[in-house]
């Protein structure tokens, strides 16, 4: 598999869009419906780096089960603040992804954002989100981001040959 292999889903197609192990959708609207990275977006970026990888969809709509495309207005201010997250270690402890990771795409006239998250080498392990390890590594369970236990990150810790010491007190 290369490292930029998008799995095959077709986003066109309503009545079969879902959540799995490697899909997550975000509606990403905020509060003007102009666009706004949602928070859940980043256990998710973390989750997929830990477990498989995947794609997350940002500006689809889940509604008890059934997901719509309502596309983000404006979505190059949400490019810009995704890049600016992922090169600030106080918010994400490693930028994974590479430029063609992150790609607006029109989908039914809407545009969404698809960002691809490849599943990291265990020397890099835990991707988390913030400045503690314990608190913000995730993992993907099926449709789910799962909080990863203090034994599950120190465990991937030793695997990757990292002093949790040295990455609590930067």
């Amino acid at each position: 598999m290369s490292p930029h292999h998008y799995p095959t889903f077709a986003l066109d197609d309503i009545a079969n869009l879902h959540e799995s192990a490697q899909v997550e959708f975000k509606l990403a609207g905020g509060r003007d419906g102009n666009g706004t990275l949602p928070e859940g977006m980043w256990e998710s970026y973390s989750a997929f780096a830990n477990t498989l990888g995947g794609e997350i969809i940002l500006g689809v709509k889940e509604q008890q089960g059934d997901f719509t495309i309502e596309g983000i207005v404006n979505p190059m201010p949400m490019l810009s603040e995704i890049w600016e997250i992922l090169h600030n270690p106080k918010k994400i402890s490693h930028n994974i992804l590479a430029p063609t990771d992150v790609q607006i795409i029109e989908i039914m006239a809407k545009k969404l954002i698809r960002i691809h998250v490849p599943c990291v080498d265990v020397k890099l392990r835990p991707i988390y989100v913030g400045t503690d390890p314990y608190s913000g590594t995730y993992f993907r369970v099926g449709d789910a981001d799962m909080h990863a236990s203090r034994e599950q990150v120190q465990k991937m810790s030793l695997k990757a040959g990292i002093d949790l010491k040295t990455l609590t007190s930067r």
